[in-house]
């Protein structure tokens, strides 16, 4: 494949860091935005020690992903659409899985993956939130 990233270790390190986030908050009425908060901060302190091609931020109810991808300047759009296709294959059930079992996950809180090349062009921004989530 064009692209190189490794989703494994990554929807691996997301279980581990929202099961994180789930005992750090209280199980009574839990705020979506400290959630939120919570969760991307582990994210990101992890990706900083274990790779500087991916972050982690709150945006809103949000928690973004952002990876930088190393690929070929000439990628045509057809084998964008491919990876693209094939990226939210893998990705957006097991971050539902993970989702769903959050504390807040009926209060509007949700994933955002954005995946960029080097030179900060957008290759494709997507969300898991309910409607996504919804039939998987």
């Amino acid at each position: 494949m064009f692209v190189f990233w490794r989703t494994n270790s990554f929807i691996g390190l997301l279980i581990v860091y929202m099961m994180l986030a789930s005992q750090a908050i209280a199980e009574a009425r839990v705020d979506v935005y400290e959630y939120a908060k919570i969760a991307a901060q582990g994210a990101d302190s992890n990706f900083k020690r274990t790779n500087d091609t991916a972050r982690a931020y709150q945006d809103g109810k949000a928690v973004v992903y952002e990876y930088i991808l190393a690929i070929r300047r000439n990628v045509t759009e057809s084998e964008l659409k491919t990876w693209r296709i094939a990226t939210r294959s893998e990705v957006v059930p097991q971050a539902c899985a993970v989702i769903k079992k959050t504390p807040v996950f009926n209060q509007g809180f949700h994933f955002r993956y954005r995946y960029l090349n080097r030179e900060g062009k957008v290759l494709d921004d997507f969300l898991v939130n309910k409607p996504a989530c919804e039939g998987l």
